[in-house]
């Protein structure tokens, strides 16, 4: 265990992570941070900052789009950040003999992954360990911990669903019976506490740092890894809808109906229709820092192959979307991998009307390629789910936004619109905290920017489009268009009222966990294993009900 304070030269820089808005400044930030690479040293650490009144808070791969990690909550506060980003590792034994030191029972698994491994780390271990995947997302920084808590998601969800759907058990740090240290306890869907039962279903998907610290996630099982995909990144000029704006429109409502009209059929066993492995990442870039709509592609077939006839899904996606846009897309040269298959090649830039076998690549070595995670630069977020189709008002709230020509710092600005459901919607919410399984997109609203000078203008612009495409329901995302954000891209705007302000909407809760049964489960669950509220953040999941 390092513990790093201000006289260390690395004391700085370690007290921020990936978005660089937090802390305000170094005073605003944690007075301590505990580097651990043990589960033993977690605990150590934990207990050891409690002992002298600090807050603590976890970090696995400082992701967090808010501050919740590195602020304090007011100035006399005395906080510390556990990071747990060093306790990495993964075991694997087929015949299911994984077993968990803190289960007294001693269920088997098949795989125990480590909360401090980071996204790339878990997929070149499972894949070269074992033939297997977990459908996580793609950056490849992100920290497991935090990602799998929050109900994470990614390019293969649609074919397998989310990351939790295959969590089996949790190792988990949480509050001891004096409330100033913590201890170890095994959690399962069937443990035979009530409570221990809901602190595992909290595990899957309500959040990291809100009932303790988890270390580590056990798999009965996982999918297998494919072996072949595609990837295509087509490109579509703004130029081409802002004199057609009536195919932007098009566009997005095609986008929006080919994932609707293939949601039941992602798990057919007939690979000529089977489409779950149709994952696509649509950015729509602000006009000053893109000139084209990016509309990138990942396929495989339920086999975990490409070619002939598992193809057909592909090419009818790219058919419909080059005709609804009016103009076909060209592969962007910018988005091309380097490695595509030997054989052979198109060039960049070609038009694309149905799939090329000469772009098949190793699943592999497209996760690989694709697994860009950015700058370390300062950020905003907003996101959410989306049920139905876009209307002609959000298309026009959308175009009218990202084409803006006097917004000239939007220079690393977009929305992107990803395909969701698949087997997410059908596995169903089963034994976790994410009931959010009747969309088919889930949006995520962006924006970076370097200079702190920037800051009014960056927070503005996206609370401006996030506002405009929601103006009919008082800027949230509701139902039945809507089925509210994702905990894991949070936003504090969503916790007030309106923008800016500081009287709490008492509703936020519902726009993360949309069920209120769930809300009044997870607040009982607080009382229960954290009475004390050791575990806390702006967003974090309160002992009661939120009031203004």
């Amino acid at each position: 265990m390092n513990k790093i304070e201000s006289n260390n030269k690395t004391y700085v820089a370690l007290q921020k992570g990936f978005n660089l808005r937090w802390p305000i400044t170094s005073e605003d930030g944690a007075q301590r941070i505990y580097i651990c690479s043990t589960p033993e040293e977690v605990q150590t650490a934990a207990n050891e900052a409690l002992s002298q009144g600090f807050r603590i808070t976890v970090r696995s791969g400082g992701h967090c789009y808010e501050g919740f990690v590195s602020n304090r909550l007011d100035t006399a506060e005395k906080l510390a950040i556990i990071d747990v980003g060093e306790m990495k590792g993964m075991d694997h034994d087929a015949a299911g003999k994984v077993k968990s030191p803190y289960d007294k029972d001693g269920h088997g698994y098949q795989f125990r992954i480590a909360t401090g491994n980071q996204n790339w780390d878990g997929y070149i271990s499972l894949y070269r360990q074992a033939g297997k995947t977990i459908p996580g997302g793609s950056c490849y920084s992100v920290g497991v911990g935090g990602h799998v808590s929050g109900g994470g998601y990614g390019l293969l969800s649609r074919l397998h669903g989310l990351t939790v759907d295959w969590v089996s058990g949790v190792d988990i740090l949480v509050a001891a019976a004096d409330g100033k240290s913590l201890q170890f306890k095994h959690v399962r869907a069937d443990s035979a506490d009530e409570t221990d039962r809901m602190l595992f279903t909290a595990c899957c998907g309500a959040g990291g740092n809100n009932f303790g610290i988890i270390i580590n996630y056990y798999y009965a099982e996982l999918p297998d890894a494919p072996q072949q995909a595609y990837w295509y990144p087509l490109k579509y000029d703004w130029k081409w809808f802002q004199a057609h704006p009536e195919n932007f429109t098009k566009l997005l409502q095609a986008y929006w109906q080919w994932f609707h009209d293939n949601d039941a059929n992602s798990n057919n066993p007939d690979p000529a229709i089977g489409n779950g492995g149709l994952f696509t990442l649509f950015k729509l870039n602000h006009i000053k820092s893109d000139d084209n709509i990016v509309l990138a592609i990942q396929y495989t077939g339920i086999d975990g192959l490409v070619g002939g006839e598992r193809d057909k899904p592909l090419n009818d996606f790219i058919q419909k979307m080059n005709d609804a846009a009016g103009k076909p897309g060209v592969v962007h040269d910018a988005f091309l991998l380097p490695n595509i298959n030997p054989l052979g090649r198109r060039d960049a830039g070609m038009t694309l009307s149905m799939a090329d076998p000469l772009m098949a690549m190793d699943w592999i070595y497209v996760t690989q390629s694709i697994n860009g995670s950015g700058n370390n630069q300062r950020g905003k977020y907003k996101s959410e789910y989306q049920i139905e189709n876009f209307s002609d008002e959000v298309c026009k709230a959308l175009f009218e936004n990202l084409t803006n020509p006097d917004d000239t710092a939007m220079t690393q600005s977009l929305v992107q619109i990803d395909s969701y459901g698949g087997k997410i919607n059908a596995n169903g919410t089963g034994h976790t905290a994410v009931p959010q399984r009747q969309s088919i997109l889930k949006a995520q609203y962006q924006t970076y920017w370097t200079d702190p000078k920037e800051d009014d203008v960056q927070v503005a612009w996206i609370r401006r489009i996030y506002n405009a495409v929601h103006a009919s329901t008082g800027n949230r995302p509701l139902l039945p268009a809507y089925q509210g954000c994702y905990i894991n891209y949070p936003d504090v705007d969503m916790k007030y009222v309106q923008d800016g302000s500081t009287q709490i909407d008492p509703n936020w809760l519902h726009l993360y966990y949309q069920d209120e049964a769930l809300i009044d489960r997870l607040i009982a669950l607080k009382n229960k294993v954290d009475p004390h509220n050791l575990f806390r953040h702006e967003m974090s999941i309160p002992l009661q009900r939120p009031t203004r």
